[in-house]
């Protein structure tokens, strides 16, 4: 997320990054999702996926004397919160650092009886992606975004529901600059990005053609992560134009409430630990999605928010209410509020 008098998007471009931007089209509001339904997940046999995404907060902003705001017990928590849900099947992280994939590696298998394994090597940076997930993973691929610091990562998964392809990312908010020009080689556009679009812009085309890219036609398909732009803007609604469904609104979630926090997943400060020591702290955005394309052989089912089918994880917010007894006195493990899918195929 970018906001607090500093760009966690950091707002410095590595301007020797080759890669650029790619233009998105303009949209109006977000329209009413489709390609399923909510309520209690029906499906084929009890078979369904879960998934959790999450910005889990690198923390290097944080005043050095609290450890990245208690990274450890950051970490503890939010597997602790797993395994509240009963183990989630894939779990897609944005914002980690070294120092959190450490933490992460060393703690995971003490997490639901060593269930999870990582579907991926560790990417070096304070800014990356990890997925771990108790399903087969295969093929992990790590695409370097325009900007230098954002990537997109994807892992193929093979699920109850058939083969999956994931891609997870963190990207920028929008920005005028950098932008695409063809007459400065450290602006030139990959395709299918076009001159005039913003790095930015570019960022979440390229990561929906790596999402495209792999698999066979029946793959499902999840592109997620923090996008740093709400429902409604032109590159969310591009992506709605494109086929992909976003699961927070499929299973008949409200759009995100500023006044209350209801339904937001960012917004709480970012660069202190007493924010993630505060239960009243409230987010103020909806900027984490999982996005869906499934293919024809599969019509999605999404459970409830509220976990119509008691198996542990909902369609909407993932452990959105502050924790107890929490480690540091933490209740929040970040400043994002993860978001979790449950689907079936009818």
């Amino acid at each position: 997320m970018q906001r607090i008098g500093r760009a966690r998007g950091l707002a410095t471009v590595v301007l020797a990054v080759v890669m650029t931007a790619g233009a998105i089209s303009g949209a109006g509001p977000a329209a009413a999702q489709s390609g399923g339904s909510g309520g209690s997940s029906g499906g084929s046999a009890g078979k369904n996926l879960t998934v959790v995404n999450y910005n889990i907060l690198h923390g290097i902003f944080c005043p050095t004397e609290t450890d990245a705001c208690r990274a450890s017990d950051r970490v503890a928590l939010f597997l602790r919160q797993l395994e509240d849900a009963k183990c989630p099947q894939v779990v897609g992280l944005q914002e980690v650092s070294g120092q959190l994939a450490g933490l992460i590696k060393d703690q995971l298998p003490g997490a639901c009886g060593g269930k999870y394994k990582l579907a991926m090597s560790v990417t070096e940076g304070n800014d990356k992606e990890l997925v771990f997930s108790t399903l087969p993973a295969k093929h992990p691929k790590v695409l370097p975004l325009p900007g230098g610091l954002r990537n997109a990562t994807r892992v193929e998964l093979q699920s109850d529901l058939g083969p999956v392809v994931l891609v997870v990312t963190h990207q920028d908010g929008d920005k005028s600059f950098p932008a695409c020009r063809n007459d400065i080689e450290r602006y030139k556009c990959p395709k299918p990005c076009t001159e005039g679009a913003t790095f930015a812009e570019c960022q979440t085309i390229l990561a929906e053609e790596f999402a495209d890219a792999v698999g066979s036609k029946q793959a499902l398909r999840l592109y997620m992560g923090d996008f740093n732009v709400p429902a409604g803007s032109p590159r969310y609604q591009r992506l709605i134009e494109r086929g992909w469904v976003d699961s927070h609104l499929a299973a008949g979630n409200a759009e995100c409430d500023q006044a209350t926090g209801v339904n937001c997943t960012a917004g709480r400060n970012d660069v202190t630990l007493t924010a993630l020591q505060d239960p009243t702290t409230k987010e103020s955005e909806r900027i984490d999605f999982i996005f869906v394309k499934a293919p024809k052989r599969c019509t999605p089912k999404y459970d409830s928010g509220t976990d119509g089918d008691g198996d542990g994880t909902g369609t909407g917010l993932f452990a959105a209410k502050p924790a107890v007894n929490g480690p540091s006195g933490l209740v929040w493990p970040s400043d994002h509020t993860a978001v979790s899918m449950d689907l079936s195929c009818a």
